[in-house]
């Protein structure tokens, strides 16, 4: 635990907070904070700021929220094809961390129809590990999910629903385009599209070509879809924070 997530309902009038739990675990056993210390804080969906600890004893932690700047939400949206469920796990903290905004869950034809049955597709499940990655990278605004089932459906009939940034790119091993090759992305939010670690179909490919989405690859070999996640986004940042 990197930052500390406080739920607007956790704080008193004054900004005091009692933190039990994990998160008071973290804190006196980790940290091993002491009253006066000062933690980096935020307010889930709202203001980054400094939590003060106040008192520290074995069943709590006290600490005084103090908002400092505001926060907004990511404006990236990562369409992911459902992976095995202790992978989807990690890419929900990955995304979280990484600042998506909007993540949406789609089966393509590689993804194993029981994936979807699993404990990870559970929305407390979900907002668990979103809140875990928000901690990693000192981020507040949790990312939205949308589960779209099954991939010709997604594209034919709700891919307009879906809202998507305009520059848009869809991750595959075979593509012409590597990042290096894109221009600067100027500032700009983008969507990226993953598929499972044994990748899309052509017809997928083309399905997402023909709706502006371009096939893109980081590199001469097949990555894991966590691996091709961290390198594909960390990449796409790099060019929307280029200047020339």
């Amino acid at each position: 635990m990197n930052f500390l997530l406080l739920h607007a309902s956790e704080l008193s009038v004054a900004g005091i907070a009692v933190l039990a739990g994990r998160r008071a675990t973290h804190a006196r056993t980790v940290l091993r904070v002491q009253p006066g210390q000062r933690l980096r804080a935020g307010i889930i969906d709202g203001d980054l700021g400094t939590a003060t600890v106040l008192e520290v004893d074995p069943q709590r932690v006290v600490v005084a929220m103090e908002r400092e700047r505001a926060s907004a939400p990511g404006a990236d949206v990562l369409l992911l094809a459902v992976p095995r469920p202790k992978v989807l796990l990690r890419m929900y903290a990955h995304a979280a961390a990484l600042g998506f905004g909007h993540l949406v869950l789609f089966r393509s034809w590689r993804v194993d129809k029981s994936h979807l049955d699993s404990t990870a597709m559970r929305p407390q499940v979900q907002r668990e590990q979103l809140l875990l990655g928000l901690e990693q990278a000192g981020r507040t605004h949790v990312p939205r999910i949308t589960f779209c089932g099954l991939f010709k459906p997604m594209v034919e009939d709700t891919w307009q629903q879906l809202e998507l940034p305009p520059q848009r790119f869809v991750a595959h091993p075979s593509a012409d385009t590597a990042t290096h090759d894109l221009a600067a992305l100027h500032g700009a939010a983008f969507t990226l599209v993953l598929g499972p670690d044994g990748g899309l179909l052509p017809y997928e490919v083309d399905a997402l070509q023909a709706r502006g989405c371009l096939p893109i690859h980081c590199g001469l070999w097949p990555l894991r879809t966590e691996t091709a996640l961290a390198a594909l986004a960390g990449q796409l940042q790099l060019l929307r924070n280029r200047r020339n």
